[in-house]
């Protein structure tokens, strides 16, 4: 990816040192970093996402957990690695909300347990780019599928979403800086923190929120690894839910049209699926097809009913 660049007014793509001009972060007295990590029933990412975690060369950070009831060995790894283990079954914004209010850092950083960090310097150096400018709320990193992942995931977390990524920066559209990333707590908090009726959603929710008060994002490309949809199963189970959400709420929360969703997958993505075939040699893209047609089927699917829900309601009515 390109050094800094600023097509987006409010992104900042990996600035350079030499042009920071804050003063977020004392590099001489580190502020304490929260980890607020959502789980339910993840006991085959957990171990890997919180060892880690734990292996960070950095000073002050703390661990805290937010379990939604789980029933399989998620309870066992969480307490061997985890500062404090809360209970909340609610939406994914209330489990947020509820690891914020009982966390101390300055800094918080709300992470999937699915999430696996690369390299035990990885947090000191994010933490160095809040400095960039005092308008920084977010330090938000690029997502990449775990080395040697199924070719699934990888279309899914790498091919794809650097595709995605890249074109919604460059034409200057919907919002970044949501899941997986670090924040300011003095700017969550000023936003009222994570709204706790959103489920499938909330991270845009604060990102929005965030960009409508002034903040700035820095964008970096010192990964972190997103083990996520490692089965076109589980792809398949997750769209569902998510179009519920979208169907309902509209694209507006991601910043985006529904006319934008569509050029992506149906233009861009197709696009991009033969360059990736028959330019670079990508074959995960041959589960572009599969991708497509199953987001295809879950959102057309769920519209379709809640259309059906309608007007049967309006029948029972009259």
């Amino acid at each position: 990816m390109a050094a800094e660049s600023n097509t987006n007014r409010y992104l900042v793509r990996n600035p350079d040192h030499s042009k920071f001009t804050g003063s977020n972060i004392d590099p001489d007295n580190l502020p304490m970093v929260s980890f607020c990590i959502p789980t339910k029933n993840n006991d085959d990412t957990l171990e890997a996402c919180l060892r880690s975690v734990r292996a960070q060369n950095y000073p002050h950070f703390e661990v805290i957990i937010i379990d939604g009831h789980s029933t399989d060995g998620t309870l066992e790894i969480a307490n061997r690695y985890a500062d404090t283990v809360l209970f909340d079954s609610g939406t994914y914004g209330s489990a947020c909300q509820t690891g914020i209010d009982h966390s101390t850092g300055a800094i918080i950083a709300l992470i999937d347990s699915d999430i696996e960090i690369p390299h035990d310097d990885w947090l000191r150096n994010a933490v160095a780019f809040f400095n960039y400018d005092d308008r920084v709320s977010s330090v938000w990193p690029l997502y990449v599928a775990p080395p040697n992942s199924p070719k699934f995931e990888h279309l899914y977390q790498t091919s794809l979403y650097r595709v995605l990524i890249e074109d919604r920066i460059e034409k200057n559209r919907s919002v970044f800086g949501g899941g997986n990333t670090l924040f300011l707590r003095k700017y969550l908090e000023e936003i009222g923190g994570v709204d706790r009726s959103i489920h499938w959603g909330a991270d845009f929710d604060w990102a929005m929120k965030l960009k409508d008060r002034g903040y700035l994002v820095v964008f970096i490309n010192d990964p972190l690894y997103h083990d996520t949809m490692r089965t076109v199963g589980q792809f398949y189970r997750k769209q569902f839910v998510g179009a519920k959400t979208f169907t309902q709420a509209g694209f507006g929360m991601m910043g985006l049209s529904a006319r934008q969703v569509l050029y992506e997958h149906y233009v861009l993505g197709i696009k991009e699926m033969f360059k990736g075939l028959f330019i670079y040699g990508d074959s995960s893209w041959l589960y572009y097809p599969v991708l497509l047609g199953i987001r295809t089927l879950s959102y057309s699917y769920i519209y379709l009913s809640r259309i059906a829900d309608s007007v049967r309601g309006k029948t029972n009515v009259t």
